[in-house]
């Protein structure tokens, strides 16, 4: 399991490195012109908000990145695959699903849902 896990994270790494790579590019070939003076109001907030979501996207990118790396190390370091907040193994199918995931499912809602630690603590996930 621990070499099918590698893989899907080596594998979620580099498919985000590419699409990092090509946003940067984005951003030198036309960070410049999206700013140049637009016919109209409508054009310039139409380019505005087109480099805002840009500039988020990338942001995002990195940051999945920086996590699937982190994971990586923890996988090695063997302690891969543990709650940060209780401590209690993450199961299988959460680490299938997002390989870089650090909570389990209940500490992830309580997250959330600002609910503190109740899991950690003993208490169950209540449904409102």
């Amino acid at each position: 399991m621990h070499d099918h896990l590698k893989s899907l994270l080596l594998d979620a790494l580099n498919a985000c490195t590419p699409r990092i790579a090509a946003a940067d590019l984005l951003d030198d070939d036309t960070e410049n012109a999206r700013l140049d003076p637009c016919a109209d109001e409508n054009e310039y907030a139409s380019r505005v908000t087109e480099m805002g979501i840009a500039l988020c996207l990338k942001a995002r990118m990195r940051e999945r990145r920086a996590q699937l790396e982190h994971a990586l190390k923890r996988l090695e370091a063997r302690d891969y695959g543990v709650c940060d907040e209780c401590g209690e193994d993450i199961a299988l199918p959460r680490l299938l699903a997002n390989p870089a995931a650090t909570l389990c499912v209940h500490c992830q809602a309580d997250r959330e849902y600002g609910r503190g630690h109740g899991h950690a603590q003993g208490q169950q996930l209540r449904c409102a």
